[in-house]
């Protein structure tokens, strides 16, 4: 038997609470101000769609050339609903490329702070479940 840390059990909880629930609203055609607002060229969308004390739910959305802030990431879980090519760059300057694809789910635990860059064609839209 496998045994795994409960907050890894809360992450992966909570992503599927999450995806059986926008799912259903997206079905539905329901939408917020907060999903339709368009941000800034060059950096990616990030919302908060659910948290409580000790984990938050993000909803990202990355296009082709755009870049998320350098900063120090708590583990989290990341579902890709659309997969693609990220560049990662740490805060030495060195940097990894990392394909995802579609419907692929991975933890990602660093412990250094690192940007992210889409540089593939197409954008690229994930959920993903973070520590407090």
């Amino acid at each position: 038997m496998i045994i795994v840390p409960r907050t890894a059990l809360y992450c992966v909880s909570a992503v599927a609470f999450t995806l059986a629930v926008s799912s259903t609203a997206f079905a539905q055609g329901m939408t917020t101000d907060k999903m339709s607002a368009v941000p800034p060229a060059g950096q990616a969308t990030l919302k908060t769609i659910a948290e409580n004390g000790k984990v938050i739910v993000y909803d990202a959305v990355s296009r082709p050339g755009d870049t998320s802030p350098m900063q120090l990431r708590s583990m989290h879980v990341v579902y890709f609903i659309t997969g693609g090519t990220y560049e990662r760059k740490f805060e030495d300057g060195k940097t990894e490329i990392a394909r995802y694809k579609t419907g692929e789910t991975k933890i990602i635990d660093f412990t250094r702070p690192y940007s992210l860059k889409n540089i593939g064609k197409t954008t690229i839209h994930v959920f993903y479940v973070g520590l407090k």
